[in-house]
């Protein structure tokens, strides 16, 4: 299995009618449309679920197409794992997505994705432009997509949910007799579990939240800060095997287990790694937030030093995670295994090199196929290796 290409980000989000207007967007635009000129890029550009994203991106689509750059239209609202997915294997050096991200509902924003080891493309320059360079004409109406041609209009859903079937194990999910409740808070992840999966299986995915709401329920989209306590209650009471929640943008992902109990990062990460070592014979480095205080982990982490050979693998517990599983993505040879934040934001090196909820939480429900049905399993096993008391 070959490591997917590195991409780096750039963001520049804002309150809405107070930092994040059209003027602002057209201003961005016209900077990165410049840079993308000097660079003969051509350029995607994507959107999610947020308030008015859509309309947005097709502005952001007319500007950059304005000013000579070569530009593609996504055709739906889609994660952000999945643009950069598309950029791997597309002639498309870049991309322009409508998203803050998993901030609040009332920000919205652009997220700049290029190549690793060039440069930035969105920089802090937002000086003056004539209104007459900036004119893109009206705001778009709805429906303003349909003058697009077609072959401008990607489909990047389809070939990231055909990638995803490519990576795990669909024929063993399929066929057990399993129930997973999927949250997609939502956002852009809606439906893409149960596409994976499929029709006829024995295994059911139930999503709840998943009509697009622009305001997301007026919540924070991000399964770390919402309590998720809708999908714990059905998971328990349903008794159903697993519940798995995305965030708005497909970065992050939390766990329920049969009980309704959230798991924390490091027990997911833990479990991911040692799923990964056993079963398919990788090696690495995991990384990961320190466990919440008085957690079942909390104790074993004063015999850190012990875990290698309890595991398997290294384990590095850092509070600034995401800082640490950038210093290794950046360097030539990458040792980490599986890498994981505070947020819940996964990355796993073999599949992929930025984080992806749904290759994560695929991977969680390949664990739980080959524990019996029971996520208990996997995590009674790696408490038991690292001498846990419950």
């Amino acid at each position: 299995m070959t490591i997917r290409p590195r991409f780096v980000t750039s963001r520049w989000d804002g309150v809405f009618t107070t930092d994040f207007t059209l003027a602002h967007v057209r201003q961005r635009c016209f900077h990165i449309g410049q840079a993308l000129l000097a660079r003969g890029w051509s350029c995607l550009v994507a959107y999610d679920t947020r308030f008015m994203s859509s309309l947005y991106a097709i502005d952001v689509y007319r500007m950059l197409q304005q000013q000579g750059v070569a530009v593609n239209l996504a055709s739906t609202p889609i994660a952000l794992p999945a643009v950069q997915w598309s950029l791997s294997g597309r002639q498309d050096r870049a991309a322009i997505v409508v998203s803050a991200g998993n901030r609040p509902y009332w920000y919205n924003g652009l997220v700049v994705v290029r190549p690793t080891g060039s440069d930035p493309l969105m920089t802090g320059e937002t000086g003056f432009i004539s209104p007459a360079t900036l004119d893109g004409g009206p705001f778009p109406a709805l429906g303003a997509e349909a003058d697009i041609p077609a072959e401008q209009r990607i489909d990047v859903r389809s070939a990231y949910l055909d990638m995803l079937r490519s990576l795990v194990d669909v024929n063993l999910m399929r066929s057990l007799t399993l129930t997973i409740f999927a949250d997609p808070m939502n956002g852009t992840m809606a439906g893409c579990l149960p596409a994976v999966i499929g029709e006829g299986s024995y295994t059911k995915a139930v999503e709840i939240n998943r009509e697009p709401d622009p305001l997301f329920s007026l919540m924070t989209p991000l399964p770390a800060t919402a309590g998720l306590a809708r999908l714990r209650k059905l998971v328990r009471e349903s008794d159903s095997n697993i519940g798995l929640a995305f965030s708005a943008d497909g970065s992050a992902l939390s766990v329920v287990d049969k009980t309704g109990e959230l798991i924390e990062p490091l027990e997911i990460a833990l479990i991911l790694g040692a799923y990964l070592v056993r079963q398919q014979r990788q090696r690495g480095l995991v990384v990961a937030p320190p466990p919440a205080e008085g957690s079942a982990l909390a104790a074993a982490v004063a015999r850190l030093d012990t875990w290698e050979d309890a595991l398997g693998f290294k384990v590095e517990i850092v509070p600034d995670a995401a800082a640490r599983i950038a210093e290794l993505a950046a360097q030539a040879n990458n040792t980490l295994l599986v890498g994981c934040t505070a947020a819940g934001e996964l990355v796993l090196s073999r599949y992929t090199a930025y984080p992806d909820a749904l290759v994560a939480g695929l991977l969680m429900v390949e664990v739980l196929a080959r524990s019996g049905g029971s996520l208990r399993t996997a995590i009674d096993d790696i408490r038991s290796r690292l001498a846990v008391e419950e």
